[in-house]
């Protein structure tokens, strides 16, 4: 199998730079919400479903032994890609070239790439349908015409870290129809996917809390619940057809149960104060945005 190392993805040059997101759009509304957080191993189990990606984990990811540190790396980079504004495209580029060295050769010989472009672009879709669903699932909901709005400018978040503009589908409806194209063509269960779960159902102390990395503690109290609610909420957020293909158990209890988890999520954290719904990255760009003067309006991007 061959995977095209030499058609690579590449950054926009400076005469079709996309323009980075500012406070007035969709994707500033609902991108830095927690529910971005409730989300995440649900988008790391559909990444690493891509048979590319997975041997790119395989081989260079420290999901297992540093979950917590992989995954504040990633959080830091991709809200700074989103809320980082003049920054963005700089953020944007570190990203990609963060990924330039995942590379290697396959058992029969064959070369892969992290910059595949089929793969690279695999990630930013699983981030754009995981940020979709985590919010009508667990958030607030998307309002009429929100949803078209969010997927154009998450076309814009892609270009800005080198998805060629040929890989993205031109709109919401098509984006769907590819995705489910891809989880039925192109998707598959393989170690990784499996090696993802079992760090889902038995999570790691965080170690920014001392009193939780007590065994003790955390072994037989803490992480039997937490593995619980993490598998439930992981599972509760795919759609059928993936947990089939992942081996991910779902009957009716589970339905339920995280019917009750999704109705408590939805009703409670759109009510937080923005201190506690939102992470501090897109928090902290808020406040900035509301402390600089607007820039001269720039005219809508058609795609």
């Amino acid at each position: 199998m061959s995977e095209g190392v030499t058609a690579a993805a590449a950054l926009p040059s400076a005469a079709d730079e996309p323009t980075p997101l500012g406070p007035d759009s969709v994707v500033w509304s609902v991108f830095g919400e927690l529910t971005f957080v409730l989300g995440a191993s649900r988008r790391l189990l559909i990444d690493v479903a891509h048979p590319i990606v997975a041997t790119g984990v395989r081989e260079f990811s420290v999901f297992e032994s540093d979950p917590y540190g992989r995954a504040e790396r990633t959080l830091d980079m991709i809200m700074g890609v989103v809320y980082g504004q003049e920054k963005a495209l700089e953020t944007a580029r570190a990203l990609r070239n963060l990924h330039q060295d995942f590379k290697g050769r396959n058992a029969d010989g064959t070369r892969w790439s992290a910059l595949n472009p089929e793969a690279f672009h695999w990630v930013h879709a699983s981030l754009d349908h995981g940020v979709y669903t985590q919010q009508k699932v667990l958030g607030r909901g998307w309002r009429p015409g929100e949803v078209e709005q969010f997927y154009l400018e998450m076309r814009r978040v892609g270009r800005l870290y080198g998805v060629r503009e040929q890989d993205m589908p031109p709109d919401w409806s098509a984006f769907c129809e590819w995705f489910d194209h891809m989880i039925a063509t192109r998707l598959e269960r393989s170690d990784i996917t499996d090696r993802v779960l079992a760090v889902i159902a038995a999570p790691k102390p965080p170690p920014m809390i001392p009193v939780l990395r007590r065994p003790l503690v955390w072994n037989y109290t803490v992480r039997p619940v937490a593995g619980r609610v993490l598998t439930l909420i992981t599972a509760g957020l795919l759609t059928p057809e993936l947990r089939e293909l992942l081996g991910v158990r779902w009957n009716r209890g589970r339905a339920m149960a995280f019917g009750v988890l999704a109705a408590v999520s939805r009703t409670v954290l759109p009510r937080l104060p923005r201190l506690l719904r939102q992470v501090p990255q897109a928090r902290r760009a808020v406040r900035r945005a509301r402390r600089t003067p607007a820039p001269a309006a720039v005219p809508a991007v058609q795609e």
